[in-house]
């Protein structure tokens, strides 16, 4: 399995450059599409791509699973109609032994999954599963920030996508099937990435399991080539004073020398006012950011910013569940994408990023 998800990444690298027209491309991969899922509160479009994809299910559907309630939440018996009408369905929640509330809260969500004819199960608890991950008759994957719970649905800031491509959607099943075999921690992922990512257009798929920082590692060489600006969005950012070459800190000073290259770069981070360690991390970036020349806002405080959104020179946008941590950058299972050179699918996600900046606080000490 190791084998063919390094080989599948390869193919990919090689092959997956497109000439995107209206985010639709006729080519290598014939039918691939891509619909950006710009969430924002009241508008529960992630939802609603899933439960359209769910609907039109006519074999399979693979789900990763971070965070989930079955209170107010239409995607759990959407699942269970289509294990009723015959799709073979098969869900993977996170269990975690560091912290056992994670397990208590997906619990009742698996029971409901089992008495309804669905194959779930928990993930090893040593490891933790962030990803949020959707993939409908191997062909169509919807990723990006969101969790399966009323508050993440319907009222946090989310930054999603919705891809369909057999190509891609390959490396995607190979990564579920090593997490659905639960053998991570005996598993990798090689990356081998190209010497620079030059002009041509190109979709990156991402997926990470402990210690393999292929997320970081793409974004740190797409930061070094900016040339113009570097827009963050993101939930969660810490910076470690006792860890000079954390990948957290390699990230934050890209931004940092970016800035000093002349180039325009802000960052809004969430004030995750219900979490006080998640909000002194922010706190604590953002300042080291500031000091070094970097823009940075917060959102309101009544407000969840749960993006994980990542736009370059208006042209190149990477999207997922990472945050930037130590845990999410090297320890857990997270997914991502890149979209490399392509200004028709960066577009309303900078759009996103322009009206959240506009809204948010400068920070005040």
């Amino acid at each position: 399995m190791f084998i063919r998800v390094q080989r599948t990444f390869r193919l990919l690298l090689l092959i997956a450059a497109l000439c995107v027209a209206s985010l639709t491309c006729s080519g290598t991969d014939a039918d691939l599409t891509v619909q950006p899922l710009v969430g924002v509160p009241e508008d529960a479009v992630y939802c609603r791509a899933v439960l359209e994809a769910i609907a039109g299910a006519q074999g399979s559907i693979d789900a990763l699973i971070s965070s989930v309630s079955i209170d107010d939440n239409p995607i759990l018996p959407a699942l269970a109609a289509a294990a009723d009408r015959g799709v073979i369905v098969r869900a993977l929640l996170d269990a975690s032994d560091w912290a056992p509330e994670i397990t208590a809260k997906n619990q009742p969500t698996l029971s409901y999954f089992l008495q309804r004819g669905i194959e779930a199960r928990f993930d090893d608890p040593a490891v933790t599963l962030h990803a949020k991950l959707v993939i409908v008759d191997g062909s169509t994957i919807i990723l990006g920030s969101s969790n399966w719970n009323r508050y993440a649905l319907t009222e946090h800031r989310q930054a999603d996508v919705l891809i369909h491509s057999s190509m891609i959607a390959a490396f995607y099943v190979d990564y579920f099937n090593v997490l659905w075999a639960d053998d991570v921690l005996d598993q990798g992922v090689a990356v081998t990435l190209p010497d620079s990512f030059g002009s041509q257009p190109l979709v990156l798929p991402l997926a990470d399991l402990p210690d393999s920082a292929s997320y970081a590692r793409v974004l740190l060489a797409l930061i070094e080539g900016a040339r113009q600006s570097i827009h963050v969005s993101m939930y969660r950012m810490s910076t470690y004073s006792g860890y000079g070459d954390s990948l957290a800190n390699e990230l934050v000073k890209a931004l940092t020398d970016a800035a000093h290259r002349g180039l325009d770069v802000k960052v809004l981070l969430d004030d995750c006012a219900y979490y006080a360690d998640s909000a002194e991390a922010n706190l604590m970036s953002a300042l080291v950011l500031q000091q070094r020349g970097v823009e940075v806002r917060f959102d309101a405080p009544e407000l969840t910013t749960h993006t994980k959104l990542v736009i370059i020179d208006g042209q190149t946008v990477v999207l997922g569940s990472t945050n930037w941590n130590y845990y999410a950058l090297q320890r857990n299972c997270e997914i991502d994408v890149a979209f490399v050179h392509l200004p028709e699918i960066a577009l309303p996600f900078e759009s996103f990023f322009q009206t959240l900046w506009a809204a948010g606080r400068e920070i005040a000490l």
